[in-house]
């Protein structure tokens, strides 16, 4: 990974998805937690696509 993508995923991408995993984790009902899951998962495909790798390799090094 070349070095712009580094710091396209470490300071980005990670905080990003990070932050929303928190909001499914604390949110409070199943519409609430409904919502943070498909937006993780729309903003998970982008991602992954931006750094030209597949979602199931983002997302493993996310946790």
């Amino acid at each position: 990974m070349d070095r712009r993508k580094l710091y396209y995923y470490s300071h980005i991408v990670k905080r990003h998805l990070s932050d929303i995993k928190e909001h499914i984790r604390l949110s409070k009902n199943d519409m609430e937690r409904s919502y943070y899951q498909s937006r993780f998962a729309a903003q998970l495909s982008i991602y992954a696509e931006a750094l030209a790798v597949k979602e199931e390799y983002l997302e493993r090094y996310i946790r």
